[in-house]
């Protein structure tokens, strides 16, 4: 490598070491912290788990002397190569590390390029160990010494960090590691800069590849066949839309809550938008999908999209009304295809690396807010305005995209909705990102599911959990399990029969309880503010045993909340009104606060749905969906916002879904193979650098839970025949989004 370019990659490392990425330390996956405001350097390693941004090196490794104490094979596989060192899992279960008794164990890597070194870290269960770190530029030279330390003068850490402040360059780094006894490695990255030119580009791998298209058919969005069309078409529609061809690009209005991208995005002549409108509420986020549309099939055209703040037309004081606009990524799934998925904002993009590829669209907007539409092509974009107390009138901001102006009004009705108690689960945790995250990222979680109206968490709120942070800063209530882990297990499992409990098992349960009543009054809970949960989805072989365990924590505390929620899976169908009645008819009305039933449980089952309808503490329902959400189907996307209108038309006060974050292995991909072998990820948002990125199907939990405080009040105020018709005509199939408008001028009237 010549010395230019050895400068140019110290400069660049430099750089990279000391811009900020937040104003947040680093919290690492062990616990300890740091001030730093940017990661060591770009990671070079292809660990999985880290959303910043990094090279794809395509690195490879061998062993001097391969491991055997667990081997790096797949699973069990001892065929097949494990890549352990690199699959970003930290800690886990016995297939995790790899292990080598009686001698260092000795890693060779090959990053496939020159790179300058700036850090190396690794995770070892051995945790006091000598560490030997070497370089070299190619196979024929030999190894430099760029760090060494002894197992004596090894701090006593799972987690141990080499700084490299001189910068060492080269291809090829070996690690020697030993432990007294058996050497554990579990994790292996290295950060700095990389070389990437035309002789060594980036190892890409794009999870979705993008087709090749010829030159006289084009895609609106690229990999996304169904945008597809001809030049012809594309001919047509530049001399339909008249003067506006000569803009750049034009706007045009697509529709949020239905099916954007299932064809070409050529707006005609009378939908190109030089003005979009919104109507809200005073305390509310209202969204519009908008797409900007390259008006060139030769050239490619690339600006900055901006949002001008809003304005109250007339004056009248301090403006609470906030704009945002974010950028729609595509990107690919197993069953649906490409779609537009992930929504990004500026400050929280991935890697543009890992943008390139995991999204089809990723070259058009890897520096957004700055755009880049290929010939012909399009983006779709995402407009948020939320309103903190702003007061009624009309306000107005401005989008520009390379001196296309689109003009965004909004209308502020003088509307303040309630806040009335629901229980809203999501049964997950929330996005996170390896090996560290910056400090804020949990306040950013919790920030973003509260603001979906999610009020369920899960566990007591204890120091340090995002629990405890949501209880800072709006309504919960806690969700943990009600028993002994022992006895979830065996009933989940159905191990155990009602008249199996003895005296002594009512004693175990008895003192679980009282414990549990005991730290949540310290924590400062009512009862009201938690519940407990027995097991997952009790179905008709555990229910009289739920039930049996359920009478068991009444009697040791009547007051303590009891939930539970039934599935009654049989066969491929859900159980028929009389087994479902039958089975929990005597315990579930007399022990159940929190009831969920399945949603399917609801459908034609008069008896049943009298059960679950009984007056209780909370009335709900719950859905396992999200499994789906990489579709972009009408249907789809709106679900999350019927599941409000379903629970209020009930007059119930809570509903659910699996799951708002549950990837199975890389929640970037949907087509790896992991440890769960042709299982979806469930999620509906995607782990940025610093925290969740939405999508249009999180945003509509929110739209469906501001509905239900708009119909709230509605109730509360009146006119109550308003009300009735707006619900029959939701029960007739009318969309939501209509309804809503109608609802929302309904309570503006005075």
């Amino acid at each position: 490598m010549s010395n230019s370019t050895r400068l140019l990659l110290a400069i660049l490392c430099m750089v990279c070491f000391s811009s900020s990425s937040s104003r947040a330390g680093r919290l690492w996956w062990d616990g300890s912290r740091d001030a730093e405001k940017a990661a060591p350097g770009k990671l070079l390693s292809d660990n999985e788990g880290y959303w910043g941004e990094c090279v794809l090196t395509g690195v490879d490794y061998r062993y001097e002397t391969p491991p055997d104490s667990p081997a790096d094979i797949w699973k069990e596989d001892r065929a097949r190569f494990g890549r352990r060192l690199l699959d970003g899992r930290p800690s886990g279960n016995w297939w995790i590390p790899v292990g080598l008794a009686g001698r260092p164990l000795t890693v060779e890597f090959d990053f496939k390029r020159s790179c300058a070194f700036s850090e190396i870290d690794l995770c070892t269960r051995s945790r006091k160990v000598s560490i030997k770190a070497e370089c070299r530029a190619n196979e024929q030279d030999s190894w430099r010494t760029i760090f060494e330390r002894s197992r004596d003068d090894s701090p006593d850490r799972a987690f141990h960090r080499v700084p490299l402040p001189d910068r060492p360059w080269g291809r090829h780094l070996r690690l020697s590691v030993e432990a007294q006894g058996t050497t554990y490695l579990d994790e292996v990255m290295v950060w700095g800069d990389a070389e990437i030119s035309v002789q060594t580009p980036e190892a890409l791998k794009p999870t979705a590849p993008t087709p090749v298209v010829a030159e006289i058919a084009f895609q609106s969005v690229t990999g996304i066949a169904k945008t597809a069309f001809s030049d012809g078409q594309f001919w047509g529609w530049q001399r339909g839309i008249g003067t506006a061809a000569k803009l750049p690009a034009v706007w045009s209005q697509a529709p949020a809550w239905d099916s954007i991208t299932d064809r070409p995005l050529l707006p005609s002549a009378r939908k190109v938008a030089r003005q979009v409108r919104l109507t809200m509420a005073r305390n509310e986020t209202e969204s519009l999908a908008l797409v900007l549309t390259n008006t060139s099939m030769v050239k490619p055209v690339s600006g900055e999209v901006r949002l001008e703040p809003f304005r109250k037309i007339g004056g009248g004081g301090s403006v609470r009304l906030k704009g945002e606009i974010r950028a729609g990524g595509a990107i690919g799934s197993r069953h649906f295809g490409v779609n537009i998925g992930p929504l990004f904002s500026a400050d929280n993009l991935p890697g543009g690396s890992l943008m390139l590829k995991y999204l089809t669209n990723g070259a058009s907007i890897k520096d957004f807010p700055r755009l880049t539409l290929p010939p012909a092509g399009s983006a779709v974009l995402w407009l948020s305005a939320t309103s903190e107390g702003a007061k009624p009138g009309l306000y107005e901001a401005r989008a520009a995209f390379n001196g296309s102006l689109l003009k965004v009004r909004a209308e502020v009705l003088n509307v303040t909705l309630p806040r009335p108690f629901v229980w809203l689960q999501t049964w997950s945790g929330t996005t996170s990102m390896f090996p560290f995250v910056y400090t804020d990222r949990a306040a950013r979680e919790v920030r973003y599911k509260q603001s979906l109206g999610v009020t369920v968490w899960g566990g007591l709120p204890v120091s340090g959990s995002e629990a405890a942070l949501a209880r800072q800063t709006g309504r919960t209530i806690h969700h943990v399990y009600g028993l002994p882990s022992e006895y979830v297990n065996r009933g989940y499992n159905n191990q155990i029969k009602p008249q199996d409990i003895t005296a002594k098992d009512e004693q175990a349960i008895a003192e679980y309880i009282r414990a549990l009543v005991k730290q949540a009054k310290g924590l400062g809970l009512t009862y009201n503010d938690w519940y407990g949960e027995l097991w997952d989805e009790p179905g008709g072989a555990n229910s009289p045993l739920y039930g049996a365990l359920a009478k068991s924590i009444r009697k040791t505390d009547p007051k303590v909340r009891i939930f539970c929620n039934p599935s009654f899976w049989i066969g491929n169908g859900c159980a028929g009104d009389e087994i479902i009645h039958s089975v929990m008819g005597g315990w579930y009305k007399e022990c159940v606060d929190v009831s969920v039933p399945l949603h399917l449980l609801l459908r034609d089952r008069p008896k049943s749905f009298a059960l679950f309808n009984a007056p209780r503490f909370v009335r709900a329902f719950y859905t396992v969906s999200t499994q789906s959400a990489k579709s972009e189907s009408a249907a789809q996307v709106e679900l999350y916002r019927r599941m409000a209108w379903d629970a209020y038309e009930k007059g119930w006060n809570g509903w659910g879904f699996y799951s708002y974050y549950a990837p199975r292995g890389n929640p970037w991909s949907d087509f790896d193979e992991d440890w769960f072998e042709n299982l979806p990820d469930y999620l509906m948002v995607y782990p940025g650098p610093r925290g969740p990125i939405p999508t249009r199907h999180s945003e509509a939990v929110r739209e469906g839970w501001e509905d239900y405080r708009l119909l709230s009040l509605l109730r509360q105020r009146g006119p109550r025949a308003e009300l009735e018709a707006i619900l029959k005509a939701y029960r007739a199939g009318e969309l939501p989004a209509a309804l809503r408008l109608r609802a929302l001028k309904a309570a503006a009237r005075p």
